[in-house]
């Protein structure tokens, strides 16, 4: 934290002050942006990038050939999401569908977890909760009773 003196502070505020933000300018153009969706959609739902737990932005820009700054401005802009956000929310569909699998189920839910590409337990229980309103099992048993 900065220790401003008085006049700093003063100075600091009327610059700042009454002085609307200038707005963004879009890093692409709108269709652009849809066929980068689409892209990245595409590669989420082949390719699953998402099961490998040290994904990051890097190599997901990498995998599409294009700049972490514009996989950053598709996943902002164009899913109103950060990228934990973005890629986790793939994860818990594929937790669901392993929790649904009647052949994993051997598997424990820390197991289906890491299978889904979580590294912590923690992060996949508070993800999976706010995603789906269920803890994973909760949603395990319910559904095993369906």
């Amino acid at each position: 934290m900065y220790n401003f003196n008085p006049n700093e502070k003063e100075a600091i505020q009327q610059l700042t002050e009454g002085k609307p933000e200038l707005p963004k300018k879009p890093q692409l153009e709108p269709a652009q942006l849809q066929g980068l969706k689409q892209q990245l959609d595409a590669l989420m739902q082949s390719e699953k990038p998402f099961l490998d737990n040290e994904l990051n932005l890097l190599k997901l820009a990498a995998r599409m050939q294009i700049t972490i700054h514009t996989l950053s401005y598709v996943i902002n802009e164009g899913y109103g999401e950060n990228f934990a956000q973005y890629v986790n929310r793939y994860r818990v569909e594929e937790a669901k569908k392993l929790l649904d699998d009647p052949q994993v189920a051997h598997l424990s839910i820390l197991g289906i977890a890491f299978d889904a590409g979580f590294n912590s337990k923690t992060v996949f229980n508070t993800t999976f909760k706010k995603i789906t309103g269920l803890s994973p099992s909760e949603y395990k048993s319910r559904s095993s009773v369906l």
